[in-house]
């Protein structure tokens, strides 16, 4: 039974990576996209904030909402 499943589970994968509708290029872009934002956030609050735990909070607070932003459709 397990192997069934597993075998069904890299028939499935293989069907998805194979798809021409996956934007693969466009995933990369936004993860890069975000990576990128989280850096300028976080250099952005440390100048107006000389506490680094208050820069790492805000960043990480907004950077979850952004990343939240490109999830939600």
């Amino acid at each position: 039974m397990a192997i069934q499943i597993t075998s069904r589970l890299i028939e499935l994968v293989a069907a998805i990576s194979e798809d021409p509708l996956i934007d693969w290029k466009g995933e990369q872009t936004v993860i890069i996209f975000v990576w990128v934002l989280l850096i300028a956030i976080a250099t952005s609050v440390g100048l107006f904030s000389r506490k680094v735990e208050y820069a790492v909070a805000v960043a990480f607070v907004t950077s979850i909402i952004a990343i939240a932003f490109f999830i939600i459709p």
